[in-house]
């Protein structure tokens, strides 16, 4: 008897502590060929047409059964199957709560029934300001309980398993963001084919991604300066730079332009609807040199320096400014970048206005080197210390990467439970559509922006699984890349354009390229017979083909630059020729110091022109893989084709001029 009593208490014990889960006799079993009626509300939101619409459609994909969509009688309907979405049904049971967490949802198996319904509001169920827990709730159970992946946008990306039947216990849970918004920007999309703009945002909100936060934190001074004309009509409020008083940045210490952006905040009219105002400079350099700025610096500032900061005086204008509106709208926030020179907290501010987010700007690509993961864990901790709110703009998949296979999933894998854990509200960041160099990055910081103390390497064994018989081949191909990146993680001084771009030939060297290869090829051979395994791994393979062209192109690229050729970013004189646009004299002071750590090395004429030649053929087979693989989420477009449009960034262009100069000095 006592053993009984016992074995109770411990169940009572468990089931209290929530380390049992309680599930009924009565369960849902789904089965091939039969019928499947889901109901959605009467008046149903887009999202819960959306929502039942794509439940039907994975339903069938992984059950074979026959679902019916149908809407719900006014007074509610128990003949259902499944209902989703704010049906009157649903919010007949006991289990039904009625308030639920922004973004929330509940999925819940009853007496032989699903319900999943969330926190929804009218609009687009694709876009990303647009709060869809009902889909977000569609979506979570198609991936656990249907077992469903999506490894990145488009058809090809969608892994399925076999239909089979699916038997469900009773069970419950709610769940819901745990960052108030995660974002993955893909910049440069609008340089992309239609339908890829249009499978990346299915994409992102199938990972849960959004950003109905009402806030905006970035550069702000364009739209209250610039566009409004006031940098005509005040022109001493800009920066004092090079003698003059210019764009991109303003004079923060000037009490005028500081009451101005204070009043820009309040009454802008893309301000009307935010919570949170950007109060945050132009991006690039060209800070204030004037007396007054100058004095708000640290004492001893060397402006000589190639790292100057200027955070105690771009701090001083954002305190300001928060203080002032908080007097004005206690209930509105300001938000800033702490970014380049102005990352680090201010020395001279103990405690900040209580109003103020700070967008901290980083990558967790720089934690693979461990002296900058160090310094970025103290930013953030002295960050904390000034009482701020703390915002995440990250670096996922940016340009500086040139779509190449920066692959970090561990450094991702141990800072996200740390961000989330030292205060971090939000997290948002740039992309491209480089899936196949850069996909494991992406797949696992989207799930993990939702939960970020989700066990990393579960998501990462599910999105490996959907290569099939190669998934253990394509897992040591990204991992190839990680570990180079990782082994030669010295050779990157910084994470500045100029000091990785010149570095990419140290990053994968031949042997890490060769080694690459094998393993694609091995994944080649395990996955012949499997239609969908191949198609996938060939996916991957473009990413490899791009890798090998565009490493040693920016190798000869490096090469030729050092020998005289003006390609901007690996030559001085290209680099002053591409400051002309931005109607600047002179380089930063970190450019002159790069230059001066490397100097010219010419070379042999006869050998110029054959690299010249090299990077001709290699530029054009760059252009011609973007191009053939334009309709595929692999290598990114669109940065190419914004250097076109921009004439920024014109590599090739420079080649073929020097070529033809080489070749005709040839022939006289």
């Amino acid at each position: 008897m006592s053993k009984i009593i016992s074995c109770v208490s411990l169940c009572l014990f468990l089931l209290i502590g929530g380390m049992l889960s309680v599930h009924a006799d009565s369960g849902l079993t789904i089965k091939q060929g039969q019928p499947f009626k889901i109901i959605c509300p009467a008046q149903a939101l887009p999202v819960e047409k959306t929502a039942a619409a794509e439940l039907a459609v994975y339903l069938e994909k992984t059950t074979g059964a026959k679902p019916q969509v149908v809407a719900e009688s006014a007074s509610g309907d128990a003949s259902g199957n499944a209902y989703i979405g704010q049906c009157a049904f649903t919010r007949q049971q006991k289990f039904y709560q009625k308030e639920l967490k922004p973004e929330g949802f509940q999925v819940t198996v009853d007496n032989g029934k699903l319900f999943i319904y969330g926190s929804d509001q009218n609009g687009d169920p694709y876009a990303a300001d647009i709060r869809t827990g009902t889909l977000f709730g569609v979506y979570d159970f198609i991936e656990k309980e249907l077992g469903v992946a999506w490894l990145w946008p488009g058809e090809l990306g969608e892994d399925v398993p076999a239909p089979r039947e699916i038997e469900l216990k009773d069970f419950s849970r709610s769940d819901s963001p745990r960052f108030m918004f995660r974002l993955m920007t893909h910049y440069f999309n609008r340089y992309e084919p239609p339908q890829i703009k249009k499978e990346i945002s299915v994409w992102a909100k199938r990972m849960k991604l959004s950003k109905v936060w009402k806030g905006w934190a970035g550069h702000s001074w364009d739209t209250y300066m610039f566009k409004t004309g006031m940098d005509k009509q005040r022109p001493e409020w800009l920066a004092l730079w090079e003698g003059q008083r210019k764009k991109p940045h303003c004079c923060t210490s000037n009490q005028e332009f500081r009451d101005y952006i204070v009043d820009q905040c309040l009454t802008s009219k893309m301000n009307q609807k935010y919570n949170v105002v950007s109060i945050s400079p132009s991006d690039g350099y060209g800070f204030c040199e004037c007396e007054k700025c100058r004095a708000l610096d640290p004492k001893g500032t060397d402006y000589s320096s190639p790292a100057v900061s200027v955070s105690d005086r771009y701090w001083a204008y954002a305190n300001y400014v928060a203080g002032e509106v908080k007097k004005k709208n206690p209930n509105l926030g300001v938000a800033m970048f702490a970014y380049t020179a102005y990352r680090d907290p201010p020395s001279n501010i103990a405690k900040m206005e209580d109003n103020i987010y700070v967008s901290f700007t980083f990558s967790k690509a720089y934690f693979v080197k461990p002296d900058q993961k160090k310094k970025y864990y103290e930013l953030i901790d002295r960050w904390n210390a000034k009482g701020v709110k703390m915002l995440g703009r990250e670096y996922w998949g940016m340009h500086y990467w040139m779509s190449l296979p920066f692959i970090f999933t561990s450094q991702i894998k141990d800072a996200m439970p740390y961000l989330y854990n030292h205060g971090f509200l939000g997290m948002d960041g740039e992309a491209e559509k480089s899936f196949a160099t850069q996909g494991p990055n992406y797949y696992l910081v989207a799930h993990l922006m939702w939960n970020p103390l989700a066990d990393a390497d579960k998501i990462m064994n599910r999105y490996y699984q959907g290569f099939g018989p190669a998934a253990e081949h394509i897992r040591k191909y990204y991992g190839v890349f990680e570990q180079s990146i990782l082994d030669n993680q010295d050779k990157i001084k910084d994470f500045s354009y100029r000091e990785l771009i010149n570095s990419w030939p140290e990053i994968f060297p031949e042997q890490t390229i060769a080694q690459a290869g094998k393993c694609l090829d091995e994944a080649i051979v395990a996955a012949s017979g499997n239609k969908t395994s191949m198609e996938r791994v060939k996916f991957v393979a473009v990413g490899y083909e791009y890798t090998k062209v565009m490493v040693e192109l920016l190798g000869i690229y490096r090469r030729l630059g050092r020998a005289g050729v003006p390609l901007n970013f690996f030559n001085r004189d290209g680099d002053l020729e591409e400051l002309k646009q931005y109607k600047m004299e002179k380089l930063p002071a970190g450019a002159e110091e790069f230059w001066k750590k490397h100097p010219a090395q010419p070379l042999e004429k006869i050998e110029k022109i054959r690299l010249l030649k090299r990077a001709q053929f290699l530029g054009n087979e760059r252009v011609r893989i973007l191009n053939q693989y334009a309709q595929l989420p692999a290598v990114a477009l669109g940065l190419y084709n914004y250097a076109e449009n921009t004439k920024k960034f014109q590599w090739h262009p420079v080649v073929l001029k020097a070529l033809a100069d080489e070749e005709t000095s040839k022939g006289n």
